[in-house]
């Protein structure tokens, strides 16, 4: 992979990076006052914290693709 596919493919990358990152921040939060008084301090539902487990993981591989590139 030359120079310019590798900063096309890093572009395209941050890009996929940023999407991630706005689909978290979408994930409803429990309210302050909930997770204050919980034990563990979860800030979403079960199913809300698998959401954004999942989509960590998914910024995780593509930090891991973008070490790659370089």
């Amino acid at each position: 992979m030359n120079s310019e596919e590798k900063a096309k493919r890093y572009d395209w990358l941050l890009e996929q990076y940023k999407q991630v990152e706005r689909e978290i921040n979408r994930v409803p939060k429990l309210p302050l006052e909930t997770t204050l008084q919980d034990v563990n301090n979860r800030e979403y539902t079960l199913d809300n914290e698998n959401k954004v487990n999942f989509l960590k993981q998914q910024l995780s591989k593509i930090d891991n693709e973008v070490k790659r590139l370089f």
